[in-house]
């Protein structure tokens, strides 16, 4: 028996483009730009990472420095944008290969900020390379720069245990780092997905897609670098509706799962029988994978076995 399950019909209408899962030459530290994709927004690449900054009219707000080489070429950068000083440092998540090499920044006088969560992992399990936060939040915290404001929403685990949602006002653009990539939904880089937290994921996308509906959000930037099949570059910015895409994905792994372990389908190995997936579900997704798919899913069989 099939399993089949539909997705969001919007999501289908985003032409299919076959995406490599990073960029070529991503771990060459060598590879770096900046974009502006906004009024007093921009986006600066180190390899494959692309983090976010915000030039307002009394500073700069940065987000994830990424490792300290990238870090002093990330301020350069800057400053050939603006002579204002860096104000605010937010981390995105606590990943050592997002938010390390952050005391260029901190010399400045900048004060850096990160979800309560994150704190708490920073001290338990500390890294020399990350510079402490001075300012940590629960649910919710907003810096601004004059007339540029960043947004962080925390709506409970997701990728890791604290990574927090970024909205840019005026621009009206999100950033949901390494769980969202436009432009559209995608299989994960990591088959074995062990940052995902299966018990909270469809609460996460649910909390997202209600702040999008509300304020009005059309376009989500991405963290990811990589490149299309005819060479070019994936575009820094892309329709917000990958948000419901990738919900759909990790939406459809629970899906059929749970009906694979109602059904016996679920080996003593804890994969799911993959004869009695229908792979077209997955498909539409960029970075298909079909031998990902076991690895995926027996994180989610021990989520439903285990409660892990």
């Amino acid at each position: 028996m099939m399993f089949r399950i539909v997705l969001h019909a919007l999501f289908m209408l985003i032409p299919a483009m076959f995406i490599l899962p990073g960029l070529a030459g991503a771990d060459d530290t060598e590879s770096y730009e900046t974009e502006k994709i906004a009024d007093g927004v921009y986006l600066f690449r180190s390899g494959a990472q692309r983090s976010l900054f915000l030039v307002g009219e009394t500073g700069v707000i940065v987000t994830d420095p990424l490792n300290q080489a990238a870090a002093k070429v990330y301020r350069e950068s800057i400053s050939r944008v603006t002579k204002l000083p860096v104000k605010y440092v937010v981390y995105s998540h606590y990943h050592w290969d997002r938010v390390a090499g952050g005391q260029i920044f901190k010399e400045e006088g900048a004060r850096f900020i990160a979800q309560e969560k994150c704190t708490q992992r920073f001290r338990v399990n500390p890294n020399p390379a990350v510079v402490m936060p001075d300012v940590s939040f629960a649910d919710r915290l907003d810096v601004s720069v004059g007339d540029m404001t960043l947004e962080m929403h925390y709506f409970g685990p997701s990728h890791g245990d604290c990574l927090t949602v970024f909205l840019v006002e005026p621009a009206n653009l999100m950033q949901i780092v390494d769980m969202v990539n436009p432009p559209r939904a995608s299989f994960p880089i990591d088959p074995n997905v062990p940052h995902i937290r299966p018990h909270n994921v469809r609460q996460f996308f649910g909390a997202v897609d209600n702040l999008v509906a509300e304020r009005g959000v059309q376009e989500i930037v991405a963290s990811r670098a990589g490149m299309l099949t005819d060479g070019t570059m994936i575009t820094a910015t892309g329709p917000v509706i990958a948000v419901r895409g990738q919900a759909a994905f990790w939406s459809s792994i629970f899906t059929v799962v749970d009906v694979a372990n109602g059904q016996g389908q679920i080996g003593l190995d804890s994969f799911v029988h993959m004869e009695a997936i229908d792979l077209n579900l997955f498909k539409p997704y960029a970075g298909y994978e079909p031998n990902d798919l076991p690895l995926i899913m027996r994180r989610f069989v021990g989520y439903l076995a285990m409660g892990r």
